[in-house]
């Protein structure tokens, strides 16, 4: 296993620096046929990651630009991967997007790695074993969540929020003292950090490679990481849709901002 993270921490950093270089300079935009868009640095981040980990011929891809090969429901493991989490955020130009991946078993994450290409932080976990962020300067710590039930830091979607989601934090002025919008997987790692203390997400246009790698990475920092109706998550399904969005929490007694 630690070999294992080693070589998708190596694939994310290698994604990373890939994606920044198109980032900085002009780029085509493509939309696909869900209306969302993609750009070079989707697709050459996901061959990036593939080619470091295709060795590991017994564990399968699900991957957002790939087709999906359903074979992939026989296996026992399989690499979840977002080979840019927040393209819309890439493409305005924003800096709050992402590379998930995740290695998952029986269902469920056992390592996850998060890159933040824009920051050049690199965020990953071990199931048991915590979760951690390295810096520009390779030091690593400890991620833990916050304790805090009240004046509370609530994460909303940088380009994608709903009305659904704005009412959480009127319903509950006298809890969330501040809303701070960012995008994709960087919510979840702000959460793991302490940064925040809430996520909630009504949409029902995620899919796996959205969440599985953020889910251990709260998991691990000691959070709460489910949908909307609060029952935990399992991957490596045949519909990959999160039909009931996803929200995650630093304390249990936050999800009293779900009523």
């Amino acid at each position: 296993m630690e070999r294992l993270l080693g070589e998708m921490i190596l694939a994310v950093k290698e994604a990373s620096e890939a994606v920044m270089k198109v980032y900085q300079r002009k780029f085509e935009i493509k939309i696909k046929d869900d209306a969302s868009p993609v750009t070079e640095a989707d697709l050459l981040s996901d061959k990036i990651i593939r080619a470091r980990l295709e060795k590991y011929s017994d564990i399968a891809f699900l991957s957002e630009e790939e087709q999906d090969d359903l074979s992939r429901l026989n296996k026992e493991a399989i690499f979840v991967v977002d080979p840019l989490d927040g393209t819309q955020d890439f493409v305005n130009k924003d800096g709050s997007f992402g590379i998930n991946l995740a290695l998952v078993i029986n269902h469920q994450p056992v390592l996850s790695v998060i890159g933040l290409p824009y920051d050049n932080m690199i965020a990953y976990a071990r199931q048991e074993k915590g979760s951690f962020l390295i810096d520009p300067d390779g030091n690593e710590k400890r991620l833990r969540v916050s304790n805090r039930t009240e004046n509370l830091i609530l994460l909303a979607s940088k380009t994608h929020e709903l009305d659904e989601e704005k009412q959480v934090y009127i319903r509950h002025r006298d809890l969330v003292k501040e809303v701070k919008h960012f995008g994709a997987s960087l919510k979840a790692v702000k959460l793991a950090s302490g940064e925040a203390d809430a996520s909630i997400r009504y949409t029902t246009q995620t899919k796996e490679w959205d969440i599985c790698a953020p889910d251990l990475l709260v998991r691990e920092a000691g959070g709460l990481f489910t949908d909307t109706k609060l029952q935990p998550f399992t991957y490596n399904r045949r519909d990959v849709y999160n039909h009931f969005g996803y929200c995650m929490f630093n304390r249990k007694e936050n999800e009293i901002l779900l009523k």
